[in-house]
């Protein structure tokens, strides 16, 4: 664990702070956690040395990201659910070009 993936771990729990205090609504938190993961997947896959924490990063940005989406369009079970964090999870992947990095 390195200093990156403590401020994306930090960027993450701030936003939802921020959101729950200033009383978002989950449209607003929608965009708004998105944007965020956003501009941190890059950071997950090519700042943080370890594969396994990048990888864990990642899929924890979907989770943050897709959370306020589910609750918008009221998605429920676990195919669905599962479903939209993984479309959050592989476009994060495309954004930040995890297929570029070397994973071994």
């Amino acid at each position: 664990m390195n200093k990156y993936s403590i401020s994306v771990l930090a960027i993450a729990i701030t936003t939802l702070f921020l959101a729950v205090v200033i009383g978002l609504k989950y449209s607003q938190a929608s965009l708004i956690f998105g944007i965020v993961a956003l501009a941190l997947a890059p950071i997950a896959i090519h700042k943080v040395s370890d594969r396994g924490w990048a990888l864990g990063l990642l899929a924890g940005l979907a989770i943050f990201a897709s959370f306020p989406a589910k609750k918008l369009f009221q998605i429920e079970g676990f195919v669905t659910e599962t479903l939209l964090t993984l479309i959050y999870f592989g476009t994060f992947w495309v954004i930040g070009m995890g297929w570029k990095r070397s994973w071994k």
